[in-house]
């Protein structure tokens, strides 16, 4: 039996162990290689949600803006004819 042989045995044991760790580290990059992917895609998707609900944050208030322009314009005009039927009523006439 060679006299170095528990040297030999203990660097081997050694390089296995660094062995195993690379594996290891290598199993975890790809894990973390994957994760990275599947966030981009995730974040990829998030920002699409985002500009469609920008876009229709601005079509909704577009619509808002047009409702009430519409609403005040016939807010004027009830007024208008409400005023109408008054000073009718006060002249003696009846509404036409």
């Amino acid at each position: 039996m060679p006299s170095d042989l528990p040297s030999e045995l203990s660097r081997w044991f050694e390089n296995m162990q660094r062995l195993l760790d690379l594996a290891q580290t290598a199993e975890q990059q790809r894990q973390l290689r994957e994760m990275v992917e599947r966030l981009l895609r995730e974040n990829e998707g998030l920002r699409e949600d985002i500009n469609h609900l920008r876009s229709m944050v601005a079509h909704l208030t577009n619509d808002r803006a047009e409702t009430v322009h519409v609403l005040r314009s016939l807010a004027a005009h009830v007024t208008a004819a409400n005023d109408q039927v008054l000073r009718r009523s006060r002249e003696g006439r009846s509404p036409e």
